[in-house]
């Protein structure tokens, strides 16, 4: 993990205002673009960038989400940004849309990559306007459309059991609820089914201890608020949180109501994004190999654009780990 300080530099500015940032401070008064700077220097410190060559091609990079979005989700600004460096060490060209820009442009391109969550329609439109997609963060075989996903299911159960060897027995979930941009669709979360499955295979399930909202750090604090007014004594004493930017906002609310972490709520996130080891307790999290994920996808389509053959599409899910910091015991 990069030192706060070594992202000052490469951001300018101060080592305050980079930790802040980091750790989602609504108070700090500074511009998307500077917040964008900053996850990008924190990104930047760990890329080598490799010597330019000959560009092979205009490859197009959509995102789900519109700028202002991205900014409050490091997971996938990390990701746009490690798929942009992985091309430009490809020696691709690049054009980068986000949400609510026109798609146009994507027939002219050699390939796509395409980040997060889309519904059915967007997929078939991405699809149409050029079929050498592959799409990263969902699992698109239903569409005949390749893609890279992080494992879900038994990274759940690592962490569950791991709560359980603790002692724990009252574990609670946050997840998100949230729905593609074009709000054609729920966004399903794999990760509750299996919170589900194994939780209620050891007798332990409380459907109570499922909380659901926005993938932001507001909701975060909002959702720990009324679990709390709900449950009192009865809030878990160990909580898998869906996101790291969710758990940003859980942890300003234990904070300013003097609950302890890990000894009164034992906390696991995921993405082990940047915010992660910047956040005060620092949090336990699943890390997702996004760099892996990106050079995977890339590396199917580069395959493609070497084809004009039609060939099924692939789904290939990337294994995780977790990084046990301050947030759990």
């Amino acid at each position: 993990m990069a030192s706060l300080k070594e992202i000052a530099k490469r951001a300018k500015v101060s080592v305050s205002t980079v930790s802040r940032v980091l750790n989602y401070d609504d108070t700090l008064a500074v511009t998307e673009e500077t917040r964008r700077r900053i996850f990008r220097a924190a990104e930047d410190v760990h890329y080598q960038k490799k010597t330019r060559k000959e560009p092979k091609g205009k490859i197009g990079v959509v995102t789900w989400y519109t700028q202002a979005q991205e900014v409050k989700n490091a997971y996938y600004l990390s990701l746009r940004v490690m798929v942009e460096d992985a091309l430009e060490a490809e020696n691709f060209n690049k054009v980068t849309l986000y949400y609510g820009q026109s798609w146009a442009e994507l027939e002219t391109c050699a390939g796509v990559i395409a980040i997060g969550h889309f519904s059915h329609k967007q997929r078939a439109v991405l699809k149409e306007l050029n079929p050498k997609l592959v799409i990263i963060g969902e699992n698109t075989l239903r569409d005949g459309i390749s893609s890279v996903v992080t494992d879900n299911e038994f990274s759940i159960e690592s962490v569950i059991a791991n709560f359980i060897a603790h002692g724990h027995t009252n574990i609670g979930i946050m997840i998100g609820n949230g729905r593609t941009n074009d709000d054609q669709e729920k966004i399903y979360d794999p990760r509750l089914g299996a919170f589900r499955r194994f939780l209620k295979s050891k007798q332990l399930y409380r459907p109570q201890n499922v909380f659901q909202g926005r993938i932001t750090p507001e909701k975060g604090y909002q959702m720990a608020a009324k679990g709390f007014d709900k449950l009192q004594d009865e809030f878990p004493s160990a909580l898998f949180i869906a996101s790291d930017t969710l758990a940003v906002g859980v942890l300003r609310y234990l904070h300013e109501h003097h609950i302890q972490v890990p000894d009164r709520v034992s906390i696991v996130s995921f993405n082990d994004s940047v915010t992660a080891a910047a956040t005060v307790p620092s949090l336990s999290s699943i890390r997702v190999y996004s760099d892996l994920m990106t050079q995977q996808g890339i590396n199917m389509l580069k395959r493609m654009l070497v084809t004009n053959e039609t060939v099924p599409a692939v789904c290939l899910t990337v294994g995780t780990s977790v990084a046990y910091r301050e947030s759990s015991n």
